[in-house]
């Protein structure tokens, strides 16, 4: 008999065997399953299982659902590997963030929250009635003043604007914004025919488009990402118009999807499509 026939008969050995074997399978097809995401998708993916392990202690449920909440803390190292072996660059702070709370699964509240928690905000109800104020004075303008900011000064602010949008609370820290500043003429003139003159004429235009991937299987259906992109529009109105600057909102998701077949806009757009507002 030869040595493997004589291992096979030892007992217990078969049923350990394929269990091993099952879980050596399951972990090579989340490797492949994962390998075919984009670098963006994965980030998001990242960010959104970070910060659902995060939530364990808040919610005081990562004893009772450790099983669970283990497997996202395995999927995040595979996500690390993956992309490290693209040349992703590691030190991007959301990876940094992320890598904290892997390093902590064990002892999270003791070495992560308890090190990054800040010490709560003094109660100053008075601060109400100054900011309502500057909340009131806004409006959407539609009409700009012949004197304006010179290019470098509206690259500046376009670089603010976005930074603030990207402050913005998401659903599950998915962070899907994709942004794409217009300033040159000859840029704004693909709106002729889809959105009003004031859209074309205003000497800043910043596209916010909602990349849908990152929802997954909901991604055409979910309602979050409306609301995601509002919660980070409305941080780059407030800062513009804190900085003296007049802000219209204006939406582009119906009009694109309505004049696609008009529009060269869309061609500019990838094969997923993006949310546009």
């Amino acid at each position: 008999m030869s040595i493997k026939n004589t291992i096979k008969e030892i007992p217990g050995f078969i049923p350990l065997y394929r269990i091993l074997k099952r879980k050596n399978n399951s972990s090579n097809n989340i490797f492949k399953k994962l390998s075919e995401l984009s670098n963006e998708q994965l980030l998001s993916l990242m960010r959104h299982e970070s910060h659902r392990i995060e939530k364990t202690i808040y919610n005081n449920i990562l004893e009772s659902k450790y099983s669970t909440y283990l497997e996202k803390w395995k999927k995040l190292n595979v996500i690390y590997q993956i992309l490290e072996n693209r040349g992703y660059d590691l030190n991007e702070p959301t990876i940094v963030w992320s890598r904290k709370i892997y390093d902590a699964f064990d002892k999270l509240e003791q070495d992560f929250i308890q090190k990054n928690s800040l010490p709560a905000s003094k109660f100053a109800p008075d601060l109400a009635v100054p900011f309502i104020e500057f909340l009131r004075a806004r409006r959407s303008v539609r009409v700009w003043a012949e004197e304006q900011p010179d290019v470098q000064e509206l690259e500046q602010m376009a670089y603010n604007m976005i930074d603030a949008a990207r402050w913005a609370p998401t659903s599950g820290n998915r962070q899907p914004w994709r942004f794409l500043t217009l300033i040159k003429p000859e840029e704004k003139e693909l709106l002729t025919g889809i959105k009003e003159n004031h859209c074309i004429s205003a000497p800043l235009l910043i596209f916010i488009g909602m990349d849908t991937r990152l929802y997954g299987a909901f991604g055409e259906s979910e309602r979050s990402i409306y609301i995601d992109a509002g919660a980070a529009i409305m941080q780059m109105v407030l800062i513009a118009n804190n900085c003296g600057l007049g802000v219209c909102w204006n939406h582009f998701a119906d009009d694109l999807m309505l004049l696609e077949s008009q529009n060269s806009f869309h061609q500019s757009l990838p094969e997923w499509k993006l949310k546009v507002l």
